[in-house]
């Protein structure tokens, strides 16, 4: 169906919490990749809770099988290979519960590696990842992207160019409208904005800054358009990246904005998909 790559060209605003909520409200099946090479995976100790063994899943392992020739698309829902974990079949955990699902929904997460040591070794795997990634939305299964911040000619680029849609976040402030300015003029972001269509790919989401709101109509002014804005709401937030209990989910600001933007984008990525068919 779509490939949906979240990414921070500067800062860190929210960029795991929004591709975890997202996937956690998304409308069909859905495939989460923690793929940050900034730091060690934190869906495995924040959404997860600690109640899962570091080995579980997670890049180490895909990095292990790429390095082996024997990785594909196939491979990262099947449980026997231990790539990913099924949110949906889990077992309740009363302690420390982890964000429940809606009812129906199946969601699939590939944490983010365990080792940093790892990182470097695995230029070659990200072009690799996103054909593979290409192949599993073909076969029926969404998937969402978390790549975190994105340095200068990040090797991970290549999952931006194999996006259906790429959705860059920041923050509603001048400092973030200038950095965000200023880092698309570079050359390995500039070139993939520039032509026909291109940008048609690319999108903003907001987060709402306590201290400032720059109007995302100057945002779409001089950068690309807004798809939509997120509340200041820490508390909500920490649901999906602390895997805080929600008492009154109906009342969670971040969650009630992002179960919209994931109706929203299901609904287009959907219908793109319908032209190209079509």
């Amino acid at each position: 169906m779509t490939v949906i790559t979240l990414a921070s060209l500067a800062g860190a605003p929210g960029v795991s919490t929004a591709a975890l909520a997202l996937g956690t409200h998304w409308p069909r099946d859905v495939f989460v990749v923690e793929a940050d090479t900034n730091s060690v995976t934190s869906s495995m100790a924040g959404y997860f809770r600690s109640n899962l063994r570091p080995d579980t899943a997670g890049l180490d392992k895909v990095a292990m099988a790429f390095s082996s020739g024997v990785l594909e698309a196939r491979d990262f829902l099947d449980p026997s290979t231990g790539l990913s974990i099924a949110v949906h079949d889990l077992p309740p955990v009363p302690d420390m519960p982890i964000p429940a699902l809606p009812v129906g929904h199946r969601m699939w997460v590939l944490p983010g590696f365990h080792r940093m040591n790892i990182v470097r070794g695995v230029d070659g795997l990200w072009p690799r990842l996103s054909r593979l990634l290409r192949h599993l939305s073909e076969a029926g299964v969404d998937v969402i992207v978390d790549t975190g911040r994105l340095g200068l000619d990040d090797g991970r680029l290549s999952l931006l160019d194999g996006s259906d849609k790429v959705i860059i976040l920041g923050a509603t402030t001048m400092v973030d409208l200038n950095r965000l300015y200023r880092r698309v003029e570079e050359p390995d972001l500039g070139d993939r904005l520039d032509g026909a269509g291109r940008i048609e790919r690319y999108r903003l989401l907001l987060t709402q800054s306590r201290y400032e709101s720059i109007p995302a109509e100057e945002f779409a002014k001089h950068l690309m358009p807004v798809v939509a804005e997120l509340p200041f709401d820490p508390e909500g937030a920490a649901v999906f990246s602390l895997g805080r209990p929600d008492a009154r989910p109906q009342r969670n600001a971040y969650r009630n904005a992002i179960r919209r933007l994931a109706n929203s984008l299901g609904v287009q990525t959907s219908s793109d998909f319908d032209r190209k068919v079509g």
